[in-house]
């Protein structure tokens, strides 16, 4: 299961359903990562000693790479989506190609997802 941002970040802050969800997927080593997602979240950190310590747990989980040509096929897709009338988020298009491309459901606490997994068909948790 591919652990969007959005997820992680309410993981980290102690959210309890993000941790009830997170938990089980990193003890049973079930939950993934992109480079992209890890830009995302490490970037946010507060301090530096925090940084190191997400990019060091984070290049322990499994990591998903964008998929061949993925930049002219999230142009596409955001180019359809924009024509239903949403517009996305050029990294969240990202995550949810590669995700579908390797298989992977995407658990995530962004609504964003509920308009995009349809157009690829991506399975999706939201919570």
């Amino acid at each position: 299961m591919l652990v969007d941002s959005s997820a992680w970040i309410a993981f980290l802050r102690g959210d309890r359903d993000a941790v009830d969800r997170i938990d089980p997927l990193l003890a049973e080593d079930r939950a993934a990562i992109t480079p992209m997602i890890a830009a995302e979240v490490t970037s946010g950190a507060r301090t530096r000693a925090l940084f190191d310590e997400l990019t060091t747990r984070f290049a322990a989980l499994p990591s998903l790479a964008e998929p061949t040509r993925v930049w002219p096929r999230i142009a596409e897709l955001r180019f359809s989506l924009a024509r239903r009338g949403f517009q996305t988020h050029l990294v969240d298009l990202a995550i949810a190609l590669t995700a579908a491309d390797a298989r992977h459901t995407v658990i995530t606490r962004d609504r964003d997802f509920e308009r995009i997994a349809p157009a690829i068909g991506l399975e999706i948790v939201v919570f």
